[in-house]
């Protein structure tokens, strides 16, 4: 069971099915079990991709500190049983797609899989610039739950809370490669300080972590409730200008924990201003 566990990785794919619980709601769910549905379909997508990527990087796995004691990586699963129960997990949970939102939230699954397993994870041993594909995956969960729930996939809403999580993976990403930098080295992965400077790294950052913060407090004044628009953003503002100087003074467990923070916080206040 550990093992098993192990290739879900449940905190990651739990994150997911939050992800796509909050664009059912967001959108005003009228059936409960909708919701359920694709955040179930997500769960298990997430935790299928999780498995194949394990799969496809078990060799980079057994080299990395942070990774060792993956599954895949100590020996505990066999290549073919950790195929059976990816495969296992990503047809359950195309097939609650399809029962949640029919063909357009099936393809947008099919999607995740093509981007996340076909074009990031080998990306990353090529070029470090993978972590704008990853970043893909890690932004759509809201939109299933919204199509689930019925809706428009070009309502500027979810589009905005859609580019909010883009504009959050990509930190979180380059966050953590620069956290474990000597584990990914070991593993073979392609790293930013290869072909950019540390100035030139943390100037990025700087601009990636404000759009972040811009594009929140932005999403929290035209979508969030009235009564607190005059609140709410120039506070996640000023969270903003706090992570942007921790990043340019190289306390980034700084600006990682506004980050982290500012995120689960203003979802919720935008699910004050649901019907």
């Amino acid at each position: 069971m550990h093992a098993v566990l192990g290739l879900a990785r449940p905190r990651v794919s739990l994150a997911v099915a939050g992800g796509s619980l909050f664009g059912a709601y967001y959108h005003g769910v009228t059936e409960s079990w909708l919701a359920v549905a694709a955040a179930l379909g997500s769960f298990l997508l997430c935790a299928g991709c999780s498995a194949l990527n394990q799969i496809q990087e078990r060799e980079q796995d057994r080299r990395m500190e942070r990774t060792a004691d993956r599954p895949l990586a100590t020996g505990a699963l066999s290549v073919n049983a950790a195929l059976r129960m990816a495969l296992l997990w990503m047809l359950s949970g195309g097939g609650l797609y399809f029962i949640a939102g029919g063909w357009p939230l099936l393809l947008l699954g099919a999607a995740i899989v093509a981007v996340y397993n076909g074009l990031y994870t080998p990306l990353k041993r090529v070029t470090p610039m993978a972590l704008l594909a990853g970043g893909f995956a890690g932004a759509v969960p809201p939109l299933t739950g919204w199509l689930a729930a019925g809706g428009n996939a070009l309502d500027f809403r979810i589009l905005g809370v859609t580019a909010i999580f883009y504009l959050w993976q990509v930190p979180h990403f380059w966050l953590l490669a620069e956290k474990h930098r000597d584990d990914y080295r070991r593993a073979g992965f392609a790293m930013l300080e290869a072909t950019l400077s540390s100035h030139i790294r943390s100037r990025l950052m700087v601009i990636w972590v404000g759009a972040y913060f811009v594009g929140l407090g932005c999403l929290a004044g035209l979508a969030g409730p009235a009564s607190l628009r005059w609140l709410v953003p120039p506070v996640l503002l000023l969270a903003g200008g706090g992570a942007v100087l921790s990043v340019l003074a190289g306390r980034m467990r700084f600006a990682s924990a506004s980050m982290y923070g500012s995120l689960p916080l203003t979802l919720c206040f935008l699910l004050m201003n649901t019907p």
